[in-house]
């Protein structure tokens, strides 16, 4: 009977990682791990929708005295968190024991210097616009210090994604993050239009630079010369070098993503910003308020130190 529990939990859970767009690797991992789990369950007579804070409080100390690490225990939480995520929509469970987990001792995400809103726009608005290139690695900026896209976002961008009569774009969703609808700001659909309808078609057009090279039909929204879109490391390192120009405190993309979601942070709940950021989970994006409390606690301690 246990088994046959164990079979229908691991198959339910499955076809949910499956559904998230996890990879098959990555679906094995997981599924390892809550074997391990439902070992332990079983071990000590727990059933899994029964399982509180507390103990898993006790599972992290048994897998601890087994020799496991402190970043290894940080993953099994974490499949662990996602394993009643799926137990939440299944309707077994009301809350998520895991959600409030954290593994100390390991080294957390770095640290950035947060723009403010006003830097963000400034770096948009100064951002040169002289050549070709420059309109289009200006659409592409918009897009990191307005809508925060990570940069494989925007290369993964379609013409088709962007609806300039509504001021939209649609963001596709990816192995780790969702799809959603994001509104452009006024000044950026009017770059976009430029972009699309007059830039893009004559970099199109430009000859390649190497011969070997055909000029390709693509639907991929930033291209390089001859319809190219396997350069967009190029265009993103290009783009990076004029923005640090720019302001000095710019550091790359990552930095972009999170001032921007520090700024919601301040204007939307946390769902909401879960949503805008294309997070698949909520822990993902409660690690960017605890990264800036622990900024904010850095900056105290650096100009106005204690003791």
């Amino acid at each position: 009977m246990i088994q046959s529990n164990y079979q229908k939990m691991k198959k339910s859970f499955e076809a949910y990682l499956k559904s998230q767009a996890f990879s098959s690797k990555s679906i094995e991992r997981r599924l390892v791990v809550i074997g391990m789990f439902w070992q332990w369950l079983e071990k000590e007579n727990l059933e899994a929708e029964q399982v509180s804070y507390n103990d898993l409080m006790l599972y992290m100390k048994y897998k601890s005295q087994k020799g496991a690490s402190q970043r290894t225990l940080q993953h099994y939480m974490g499949v662990v968190k996602h394993f009643y995520e799926h137990l939440i929509r299944e309707e077994k469970v009301s809350t998520n024991p895991a959600s409030d987990i954290k593994v100390k001792g390991v080294k957390r995400k770095a640290l950035y210097h947060i723009l403010e809103t006003h830097e963000l726009h400034q770096l948009y608005n100064q951002y040169p616009s002289e050549t070709l290139k420059d309109r289009r690695n200006k659409v592409m900026l918009g897009l990191l210090v307005y809508q925060g896209l990570k940069t494989d976002e925007v290369a993964k961008l379609e013409v088709s994604n962007i609806n300039l009569r509504e001021g939209k774009i649609d963001v596709p969703g990816g192995i780790r993050s969702n799809s959603r609808d994001m509104r452009l700001e006024a000044h950026q659909v009017m770059d976009m239009y430029d972009y699309i309808l007059q830039v893009r078609p004559e970099i199109l057009q430009m000859n390649p630079k190497r011969k070997s090279q055909q000029k390709q039909e693509t639907d991929q929204l930033f291209i390089g010369e001859g319809g190219n879109c396997y350069s967009f490391s190029n265009f993103m390192t290009q783009l990076m070098i004029k923005a640090r120009k720019l302001n000095p405190m710019v550091v790359n993309a990552k930095q972009l993503r999170a001032s921007v979601i520090t700024k919601w942070l301040k204007r939307y709940n946390l769902r909401e910003v879960q949503y805008l950021a294309g997070h698949r989970y909520i822990g993902s994006t409660e690690s960017f308020l605890e990264n800036e409390m622990e900024g904010l606690q850095e900056e105290v301690q650096q100009y106005h130190p204690l003791g």
